[in-house]
């Protein structure tokens, strides 16, 4: 278990909104319908608006929790100025002021420790480039959380936090960011649909 105080009240959090379903021995995790009804949602409403909906849920509970030591929906590079030497040779230098606001920003920025936590509900795989890139770019972040759930996703039998951690890519970009001292961590959302279960 972590000792993450964040993450830990992460992963309680979807372990109570979550619950497992399976289809040719391929299990994912989709919301209750308790929590559906929570969010003004059905189980035919679209994945886009269940998955924002439950993110803004757990970042109001979050930011409730632990108050101004976190920002959510914090803009890479907030506040960052970067500085560069004239080009025309001149010993002076020259400050560029980043537009955050133009930027993408972090689901849940941990001030303190420099943690970065990014929700991916549905397509994990793509996002999970888009958020070590932000990561990288941003010199508060020295810990990136990737936390996912499998999914249901056209039937496909491996998709989300699966499709992420087995992927040979994926793990070679995780050694690469070291160098660079990000560490990413794959945080699991509801693990007990890759628990080595044969029957539903």
């Amino acid at each position: 278990m972590t000792n993450d105080p964040i993450l830990k009240d992460i992963l309680e959090f979807f372990n109570q909104i979550l619950e497992r379903k399976g289809i040719e021995k391929y299990y994912y995790a989709t919301y209750k319908d308790l929590w559906l009804k929570t969010l003004g949602l059905g189980t035919n409403s679209r994945e886009e608006a269940m998955a924002s909906r439950t993110t803004k849920k757990l970042q109001e509970f979050l930011l409730k929790k632990y108050g101004p030591r976190i920002k959510v929906e914090g803009h890479v590079a907030e506040g960052m100025t970067l500085r560069f030497e004239k080009i025309d040779g001149n010993s002076r230098q020259l400050d560029v002021k980043i537009d955050a606001a133009k930027l993408q920003a972090f689901d849940i920025l941990d001030l303190e420790t420099g943690n970065a936590y990014e929700i991916s509900l549905s397509d994990a795989f793509a996002e999970f480039f888009k958020d070590v890139l932000k990561s990288l770019l941003d010199s508060r972040v020295k810990k990136l959380y990737l936390c996912m759930r499998n999914h249901h996703y056209k039937g496909a039998k491996k998709s989300g936090y699966k499709k992420v951690r087995d992927s040979e890519m994926v793990q070679q970009y995780i050694s690469l960011a070291r160098l660079y001292k990000l560490e990413i961590i794959l945080v699991d959302l509801f693990p007990e649909c890759n628990k080595n279960i044969h029957s539903l």
